[in-house]
């Protein structure tokens, strides 16, 4: 589905006339160059991110975690595979919460003294590596480490007490995975978040100020694509149903409500939502639906419901770019990508009559349609070549600022 992108001319245009796309292939050509991400088990946002990162630069060595590149990222046979040790371990991908104090360490085990350029697209431990002192390291933050931060107490929800070693020992743990996450920041000469609300989040982690570059949407393979709403106005929720992102929350307001839902997507919870409503006549459940399928359940949707405060959500993004308004909260990422009232409704996250006023109100407003022309300007602000500029100006900032005078 994604869309296939000429490699640019690097001739064709002088160095004060070409885009700092051009102009960050010319300086980097000949560097040696490093790519760094946690772990990869499905093609998400964060994984559409790591793919335009990758493309920029084709020479580039990918290191990982664990998991499976060749499943979650397209055109990733080009690049040499780097795993860490712990891609060794039998299961990890089902108990890697379990390895958690071992993932600093290989974050530093690697070795990456060879490099000039070192990209890190964490939302764990990737941004902790150890560059050369005379390397560039620019950092793509999807999110500081969610385990160890704000969302601590929703993958970890029992309290600590004497009585509770294991828990006690946990929260030890954590502690020091902190102190850790906030030393490693230091090593990274351009802090990226993928939105103003996870710069913040750097920011009061971390004591560092980062650059805000939102992630690409492939809007244009949407703005064409049917709209064709079936009948009692089907709400989507597609995602990952990971407890944070509330997705099985949402799903059980609406069928209590008797609104319809079509539920796409993957995660412990979705499994869950599956074995307890897959009887239900208002419920169709798509587990990890083809692209094609994606393009398919937007056509027949109503609106999309995106329940919980999210650090960017581009599947709002495509789903706007389709012509699907928005339910969205009013906070987090989706608060600066979904326009309350023109592209969406907000409402406010964790209150469940809100939410569900705000799914009526968009019901509502765009029962006859929408306005597609309006729908694909707003996502054609978050383009591919609005990220690649965006992203090369920095890395071109670091690579300045590390050349020795």
């Amino acid at each position: 589905m994604t869309e296939t992108k000429a490699t640019p001319n690097l001739s064709a245009t002088t160095e004060s006339e070409a885009t700092p796309e051009v102009q960050a292939k010319n300086k980097t050509q000949n560097l040696r160059v490093a790519v760094v991400h946690d772990w990869l088990f499905v093609r998400r946002g964060g994984e559409k991110v790591l793919e335009e990162i990758l493309d920029l630069f084709p020479q580039a060595d990918f290191h990982y975690l664990f998991g499976n590149p060749n499943t979650a990222l397209r055109n990733i046979e080009k690049h040499r595979l780097v795993p860490s040790f712990l891609a060794s371990i039998p299961g990890i991908s089902k108990f890697y919460k379990m390895f958690l104090p071992l993932l600093p360490v290989a974050a530093e085990a690697w070795n990456l003294q060879k490099y000039d350029l070192i990209i890190s697209s964490s939302s764990c431990v990737a941004k902790g590596i150890i560059p050369n002192p005379l390397a560039a390291h620019v950092s793509y933050i999807h999110s500081p480490m969610r385990y160890a931060w704000d969302q601590e107490h929703r993958y970890f929800p029992e309290p600590v007490t004497l009585l509770n070693p294991v828990e006690l020992v946990r929260r030890i743990l954590l502690s020091n995975l902190r102190r850790w996450d906030v030393t490693s920041a230091m090593r990274i000469d351009k802090l990226v978040a993928n939105s103003a609300f996870v710069a913040r989040r750097c920011k009061l982690y971390y004591g560092r100020q980062a650059q805000v570059v939102y992630p690409p949407v492939e809007w244009e393979h949407f703005q064409n694509s049917p709209r064709k709403p079936d009948a009692g106005g089907k709400v989507l929720l597609f995602g990952a149903w990971v407890p944070y992102k509330r997705m099985r929350w949402a799903l059980e307001i609406l069928l209590a409500n008797n609104i319809p839902v079509i539920a796409a997507g993957s995660g412990e919870d979705f499994n869950a939502a599956k074995h307890a409503h897959g009887a239900n006549n208002l419920a169709e459940f798509y587990e990890r639906p083809s692209d094609e399928k994606v393009t398919e359940l937007y056509s027949r949707s109503q609106i999309l419901l995106f329940p919980a405060i999210e650090d960017f959500g581009i599947v709002p993004l495509e789903a706007i770019a389709a012509g699907v308004p928005v339910v969205a909260p009013n906070v987090g990422g989706t608060a600066e990508t979904v326009s309350h009232g023109i592209t969406g409704i907000h409402f406010n996250e964790g209150d469940p009559n809100s939410m569900l006023n705000a799914v009526l109100e968009a019901r509502k407003q765009w029962q006859s349609g929408v306005d597609r022309a309006i729908f694909c300007k707003h996502a054609a602000l978050f383009s591919r070549d609005t990220f690649r500029n965006n992203f090369s100006k920095i890395i071109l900032e670091a690579l300045a600022e590390r050349t020795p005078s």
